[in-house]
């Protein structure tokens, strides 16, 4: 039989809302607005087996009928055995969304409106399990227009460093992440700082690399994903993802930074290295800083695909 119902709903709550303080979870987001926001559906689904647990608990049978004790230990069989999973779903959107505000403390995490959960949603569905797998095995590299060299011999133009055209559906699922992406305030802080100002210089171009080149004056701003769409939808789980953590993971702090509009048009869809006549020092950080996304938005991807296992 199962124990007291105090005891199981106790017990669960401990181990999905308590247990994020062992993880180290910020208390904003561990009971404040924040938690309910982010872990919804892992909440709800934590506090409805709470309650069946409840109700199972406060209905028992009478002992001397052996088939409604039978029944009733089965059904307690099967709640107990839902906890752990239950649990474990919480605590791994708790750490996903923990590790986040660990890393970019002064960041907000942007959620995907309706219309964008759906405009995502009818992309994802028209995919083909297979196509999932097998989009989540390709060379991220492959998808991207270089890596932070000179590039390969014959390149001679941007056409030249197209990547592998993407399959169709793919390509549907990149492009609806592509028309939903956010619209950010410029005092949102992206990588711990807020968009620089209007007519102040170019840190893109502070030492370019001719020196008879002026530097150049920021003349708008703009939000910029560090990973390009194309390349992070070949990355391994990204597929497997719901089209709300597609959409969470897409423009995390971890994959967002302010860029001028000069440099951000520049850049188009692929690696910084393609900004023409940038400082060589701004762009050797730009290269540090993909490869920290990189790392954290692969991390963030695991942490939410156990999010989502039942």
């Amino acid at each position: 039989m199962l124990r007291s119902s105090s005891e199981i709903a106790g017990s669960l709550a401990f181990v999905c809302f308590a247990g994020l303080v062992a993880v180290s979870a910020p208390p904003a987001l561990a009971t404040g607005a924040d938690y309910k926001k982010y872990c919804a559906s892992q909440v709800a689904a934590a506090r409805s087996l709470s309650e069946k647990i409840r109700l199972h608990n406060a209905s028992p049978p009478a002992p001397t009928n052996i088939a409604a004790v039978q029944s009733y230990n089965a059904r307690a069989s099967s709640l107990n055995a839902q906890k752990g999973p239950v649990a474990a779903r919480l605590l791994a959107c708790a750490r996903a969304f923990s590790q986040m505000r660990a890393n970019h403390p002064l960041a907000t995490v942007v959620t995907p409106s309706a219309d964008a959960v759906k405009k995502i949603n009818d992309a994802v569905s028209k995919m083909k399990s297979r196509e999932r797998r097998a989009g989540s095995r390709w060379n991220p590299e492959t998808y991207d227009f270089l890596k932070y060299g000179r590039g390969k011999p014959g390149m001679t133009s941007r056409a030249d460093r197209r990547p592998v055209r993407l399959p169709r559906s793919i390509r549907a699922v990149y492009d609806a992440l592509d028309k939903t992406r956010p619209s950010i305030p410029t005092t949102a802080y992206l990588q711990g700082v807020r968009a620089p100002r209007i007519g102040s210089a170019d840190p893109a171009y502070l030492r370019p690399t001719n020196p008879a080149s002026p530097s150049r004056l920021i003349t708008g701003v703009a939000f910029d994903h560090i990973i390009p769409l194309r390349r992070l939808v070949t990355y391994r789980g990204f597929l497997e993802l719901t089209p709300r953590n597609m959409y969470i993971v897409a423009n995390s702090p971890a994959n967002s930074q302010w860029l001028s509009r000069s440099a951000n048009s520049s850049k188009q869809s692929g690696s910084s290295f393609f900004i023409s006549g940038a400082d060589p020092a701004w762009l050797q950080a730009q290269a540090k800083l993909r490869e920290k996304a990189a790392k954290e938005v692969q991390e963030l991807i695991k942490a939410l695909l156990k999010s989502q296992k039942a």
